[in-house]
């Protein structure tokens, strides 16, 4: 089934919730919502955002949205910080940390990224360099803008996959248009062996390729999976 975008209105109404920098809303052919992906300032519980959403989606527009399919990152207006679901770290530390924690910490760099469309279908590889070792990762879908997103992220996070050691999947991953740019969210389903199902959420600030932001939102997303 096609992702579409069939409840414009909608995205502008959250848009003007209190905190709400940005909001998609992906729809299926019926224009029912499957994805609702909203990006808040901080300061306001997540779980907070998400009722605000369902209220007034009710209110005002009569449509029950699951809280299940929304999806809240918050970043500050200086990217500094990001919290989700469950609170996730930014991709960047400032050096010093970053040295106090050299010998434990995997923090894995992209070193390439490929995106290819032909015969209805994109292939995404990333590769990804850490401790001095390659770690390629590739998957493919449905070859459409719709689709792009979500198949670099699952490229990302195979290639991620031997450093993790943990089951992951992505469960959603867009390209947002806030006031004056863009932004990446990646939200994934991490199995851990003890806490079960985790929700962690990413973002990055697209700088000119979504595909490299895609990729740096999932690692933002598994900073302190990756990072101890």
């Amino acid at each position: 089934m096609p992702a579409l975008r069939l409840l414009p209105e909608l995205e502008d109404s959250l848009r003007q919730i209190p905190g709400v920098k940005a909001a998609s809303v992906v729809t299926g052919p019926d224009a029912v919502p499957t994805e609702v992906h909203v990006l808040a300032s901080p300061g306001k519980p997540a779980k907070q955002v998400v009722r605000d959403v369902q209220s007034l989606a009710l209110a005002r527009y009569d449509i029950d949205i699951d809280h299940r399919i929304v999806s809240v990152v918050q970043i500050a207006d200086d990217d500094a910080g990001l919290v989700g679901e469950t609170p996730t770290s930014a991709d960047e530390r400032a050096p010093e940390a970053a040295d106090d924690t050299a010998d434990a910490a995997v923090r894995p760099a992209i070193a390439a990224i490929m995106v290819r469309s032909g015969g209805g279908v994109t292939e995404a590889s990333v590769t990804l360099t850490a401790r001095d070792q390659l770690f390629e990762g590739k998957a493919q879908g449905p070859a459409g803008q719709s689709h792009r997103a979500r198949i670099v992220a699952a490229a990302t996070l195979d290639a991620v996959d031997d450093l993790l050691g943990q089951s992951c999947e992505v469960e959603s991953a867009t390209v947002v248009s806030t006031s004056n740019r863009e932004i990446a969210l990646s939200v994934l389903t991490l199995m851990a062996p003890r806490t079960g199902e985790q929700v962690l959420t990413g973002c990055a600030v697209v700088r000119g390729d979504e595909a490299d932001a895609l990729a740096r939102s999932v690692l933002a997303a598994l900073n302190r999976q990756l990072t101890g």
